[in-house]
């Protein structure tokens, strides 16, 4: 999967991420409900406060997604306002584990935090992912929750 692109997600993009949540969702043990793509995909689409990362083969089969909400601190006069990023959802297809595209995804977005003025990112991490996680560079302040903070000479 070396070959694989990473890009921002667009709009005609929505059914892929659409799939790729009922990929997760499936092996996660959900019962998908009949209209889930439907629902997915215009609820992602009227999203404006999210950024999503898609994973594509060479013949453009979505093989993985990051997507994250962006969050902006409302003014304050005891802190700066800042943006900062929560992870919903990195999810990579059981053909193309293995081959380093989960960290491909990460590497992506933790780009596009430094070229967008994000401050950190926060996730939730399941067990058997915080390697990847920890290996990217998210350290953990709570039990279950990972963060990555941009370095300041990095913005």
């Amino acid at each position: 999967m070396d070959d694989a692109a990473i890009r921002l997600a667009e709009p005609r993009d929505a059914f892929a991420v659409a799939a790729l949540t009922l990929q997760d969702d499936r092996e996660c043990g959900a019962v998908v409900e009949p209209g889930f793509l439907d629902r997915h995909a215009d609820a992602w689409l009227a999203d404006r406060a999210r950024v999503t990362f898609l994973a594509e083969a060479s013949d453009g089969r979505p093989l993985g997604v990051v997507t994250a909400a962006v969050v902006t601190t409302l003014p304050s006069s005891r802190r700066p306002v800042s943006r900062w990023l929560h992870v919903s959802l990195l999810f990579v297809t059981a053909d193309a584990r293995g081959a380093g595209l989960g960290a491909r995804l990460l590497g992506a977005l933790q780009e596009w935090c430094v070229a967008n003025g994000v401050s950190r990112v926060q996730l939730n991490a399941a067990p058997r992912a915080r390697t990847l996680y920890e290996r990217a560079g998210f350290a953990p302040p709570g039990d279950d929750r990972l963060e990555w903070r941009v370095e300041r000479d990095r913005r």
